[in-house]
């Protein structure tokens, strides 16, 4: 990574490093405790090109194309290059896309040399991403423990040293208040971190289940995750009932707020909608099988599992 960023510096291209490649030297004494199987980068939209005429000159080999997410492999390497890093609202209580729609406010140069072209987030503005970021994956499928631990390493490296009153104001914004209460209370709990922001003391059947929940999944959340009973639960996330019916549509003919980060050229002409629905199936060819697989998983999802994982939800806050 080190020598790509060379590379990336020598063309001129900006790019923002975060999550793991940044979060690793908070792991005190010993960052190689914290390993990641690819290495996750920002740059600007209009770089996109340029990027990637450069990954495929250096050998990369380019793999998933999921606008705005391009991943790139190279023997052991695997890169995701990103122009956005939040696709998805991760609730319905705030439009967290927009928010971080603003990521390059929010930046420092890693480096005060007049070659560098390297950037990372300022800490407090990376410690609400790495919340929101947990939750984007419990939306998806899960979240492990390892992502808590980053928080505890972030929170114990600075502590004493950045504005968390700041980022108590900006959880206001995302009315993300509650996700960050059960996310400290967590990490006060399982690893003995205080928080450095005040907590509401929450019951023990909550910290129950939320332990449960995380442990289930495994290091990155995604062990024994039922993929279909998570679409079912993110279908009217806070009505007591499964709509089955309802998924399979969605899932089938996604609504625009969810393919104009994919397919751009809707963001301005909602009217394409139906040509992006065209283009999505015959962009991934393997989409008609899938969906038939989800189709069917579905429609045999237990429903008690979407209603306690619903539940569960509701819970912690999303």
């Amino acid at each position: 990574m080190n020598q790509l960023i060379h590379q990336l510096d020598a063309h001129q291209i900006d790019h923002l490093l975060f999550k793991g490649f940044i979060v690793r030297d908070y792991y005190t004494p010993c960052p190689e405790l914290r390993t990641f199987g690819d290495i996750d980068f920002v740059i600007r939209k209009e770089d996109r090109q340029k990027c990637d005429e450069l990954m495929k000159e250096l050998g990369y080999e380019p793999q998933d194309n999921w606008e705005p997410v391009y991943s790139y492999k190279r023997n052991t390497e695997y890169y995701e290059i990103h122009t956005d890093v939040m696709e998805v609202d991760v609730s319905d209580k705030a439009n967290y896309r927009e928010y971080y729609s603003h990521i390059w406010e929010h930046v420092v140069k890693r480096s005060q040399d007049s070659t560098s072209y390297s950037y990372e987030f300022a800490p407090e503005f990376h410690f609400l991403y790495l919340l929101t970021h947990i939750a984007k994956h419990i939306s998806v499928s899960g979240a492990g423990i390892r992502m808590y631990m980053d928080i505890a390493f972030f929170v114990k490296h600075f502590r004493d040293t950045i504005d968390w009153q700041w980022i108590a104001e900006q959880l206001k914004v995302l009315q993300f208040e509650d996700f960050a209460n059960i996310t400290l209370n967590a990490v006060e709990r399982w690893f003995g971190v205080t928080s450095p922001l005040p907590l509401r003391k929450l019951s023990d059947e909550i910290m129950d289940d939320f332990t449960a929940f995380t442990l289930e999944g495994g290091v990155f959340g995604q062990i024994g995750r039922d993929k279909n009973v998570v679409f079912l639960k993110r279908q009217d996330r806070n009505d007591e009932s499964v709509s089955r019916i309802k998924t399979l549509i969605f899932h089938a003919f996604p609504p625009v707020s969810s393919m104009e980060n994919r397919f751009t050229y809707i963001q301005k002409h909602h009217w394409l909608l139906p040509i992006a629905w065209i283009h999505r199936l015959i962009s991934n060819h393997a989409s008609w099988s899938r969906y038939a697989d989800h189709a069917k998983g579905i429609m045999n999802a237990d429903a008690e599992e979407v209603l306690k994982l619903k539940r569960i939800y509701k819970e912690i806050g999303l």
